[in-house]
């Protein structure tokens, strides 16, 4: 799962805060989605080569869903994109809600 989560992690494309509870999720930008798509999909390919392309594209769009229901698009922006450790609090709220994301997606792949 750690390897996932470095994919994730080095697209740069995380988030941040979580929403209100009740709060309405607002969709990213499609630009903003279609690159951490792109991203996260190239980046995880040469980590894992033997992850089939279609799983990986499955892992990231979950991901990415999962983001944009818990994160606001200007807390998203927050994170480094080359994985840089975070330094505030909110970059620390936001890894971890990136983090949180890649283990459900996974285990949401695989079934468990």
């Amino acid at each position: 799962m750690k390897l996932f989560s470095l994919i994730l992690i080095s697209s740069g494309l995380a988030t941040s805060l979580t929403l209100p509870a009740g709060a309405l999720p607002q969709p990213y930008p499609q630009v903003a989605v279609s690159s951490f798509m792109g991203t996260c999909i190239e980046r995880g390919r040469r980590s894992a080569p033997l992850v089939p392309r279609s799983m990986m594209n499955n892992i990231c769009q979950c991901s990415i869903n999962y983001l944009q229901q818990r994160v606001s698009y200007a807390d998203f922006q927050t994170l480094d994109p080359n994985g840089g450790q975070p330094q505030s609090p909110r970059q620390q709220q936001a890894q971890r809600v990136l983090d949180e994301s890649v283990s459900y997606c996974i285990r949401q792949q695989l079934g468990i």
